[in-house]
């Protein structure tokens, strides 16, 4: 008998996996769907994810030296089971999401690994003017090589958010939404220029309804966090163990006319560093999103956000990021949706802990793509989509283009 190889073993443990798939699909009783449809729902999916530049390399590179192999493309197994649980209890209501993401590389199988998300919430109110939330997530994926350039390395990341908030209705017009939260990233091979945290926060709000359904608010988040990484103080490179957080928001919802609404957002962010206040930065935050339902069957969302996110570097701070996005939408049939989306990204890297830097690198991004999803029966769902992505950059190295196309089935029962 010949011994099982790595990808002997991985092909082995995909096939299992696939095959406990069907069984499942096949065995579960259409009684227990029929009985819990509205509380307990499974689910069991098969995909598959072909992309031409798995590792992000730009036009004219060496494969071969940077990953090993004279082909950047790749093709990605994606296997799932899921529960979902949404259960009313008077005023209160329960909500669980979880699921088992199995990925398997075809040519890189070093990159394979099993996903463990989840996403729980308690809907409570005290009575029908005072209610809130409390929710817990978490989610894991692999960290995306436009930026990590850890190449013949698998870098998956953790993020977790949990969160505790309530709301009081003052009267017919007014709401006070106060909450506190945490969050923490974990990625299995630290990144300097997006290090592992742990955050805590505030907020608190106000807002104003019409009864057209336009309203106003405002809104202020205090955070204070903590990087996990080894960052000892002092540090040569300005990097600092911790930060303070603010962000102020301006919030408002337009009723423009009955199949056109628009949401507003515009802000002012502000990072504090304890030891190192060369990598403080603060700026403007936005966002404009337009809903415009057109006619029964097909609608445009349109719009634009501008966020500030930290990013250290030697040569930056933090970027700020313009992103212009339309997604026509139309529906086929009853059973079948086509969604188009255009997307024009503007990153920019800024501040600097040294000093002034002549030349700091700015991407533009351009992405077109299209899905159709199709529901032939309710238990049944299938899912296809193609993508180009396409950035360019100022600095070389930067640059790339890729094609992903995206294949799955869905059962839920």
């Amino acid at each position: 008998m010949s011994a099982l190889t790595p990808s002997n073993t991985n092909a082995s443990r995909a096939q299992h996996f696939h095959l406990a798939l069907l069984v499942l699909t096949l065995t579960v009783p259409l009684s227990a769907w029929a009985e819990g449809a509205d509380d307990v729902q499974f689910r069991a999916s098969l995909g598959t994810i072909h992309d031409s530049n798995l590792f992000r390399l730009p036009n004219g590179a060496n494969a071969q030296a940077s990953i090993g192999s004279s082909s950047t493309s790749e093709t990605i197994g994606v296997s799932s089971l899921g529960l979902h649980i949404n259960k009313a209890y008077s005023l209160q209501r329960v909500e669980l999401d979880a699921s088992v993401v199995d990925y398997r590389y075809q040519n890189f199988d070093y990159l394979n690994f099993t996903a463990y998300d989840y996403s729980a919430a308690w809907r409570w109110s005290y009575t029908p003017h005072l209610y809130g939330n409390i929710t817990s997530s978490r989610d894991q994926s692999l960290n995306s090589y436009a930026d990590f350039q850890g190449f013949q390395q698998r870098n998956v990341r953790v993020s977790t958010n949990s969160r505790i908030d309530g709301t009081v209705e003052i009267d017919a017009n007014w709401r006070l939404l106060a909450g506190v939260g945490q969050s923490a990233l974990n990625n299995l091979l630290q990144l300097t220029q997006e290090p592992n945290y742990r955050e805590t926060s505030a907020d608190a709000s106000a807002r104003y309804l019409l009864p057209s359904g336009s309203s106003a608010g405002y809104r202020i988040r205090k955070s204070d966090g903590s990087y996990l990484s080894n960052r000892p103080i002092p540090s040569a490179g300005f990097y600092d163990n911790g930060y303070t957080q603010t962000d102020n928001d301006l919030l408002a919802t337009w009723a423009i006319s009955r199949n056109l609404s628009a949401d507003l957002r515009a802000g002012y962010r502000s990072r504090k560093h304890p030891h190192y206040p060369q990598r403080d930065f603060g700026g403007m935050t936005g966002a404009a999103s337009f809903n415009w339902a057109i006619t029964g069957k097909s609608a445009v969302v349109a719009g634009w956000t501008r966020e500030l996110s930290p990013y250290e570097s030697q040569n930056s701070n933090f970027t700020t990021i313009d992103r212009f996005s339309i997604g026509p939408v139309w529906q086929v049939s009853p059973k079948a949706t086509v969604r188009l989306n255009l997307d024009h990204e503007t990153r920019d890297f800024r501040g600097s802990p040294n000093s002034f830097v002549a030349n700091q690198r700015r991407d533009t991004s351009r992405t077109a793509g299209m899905s159709v999803a199709w529901q032939p029966f309710t238990y049944l769902a299938l899912d296809a989509s193609l993508q180009n992505l396409r950035r360019v950059s100022n600095l070389q190295g930067f640059e790339y283009t890729t094609n992903t196309f995206n294949l799955s089935a869905r059962i839920t029962y």
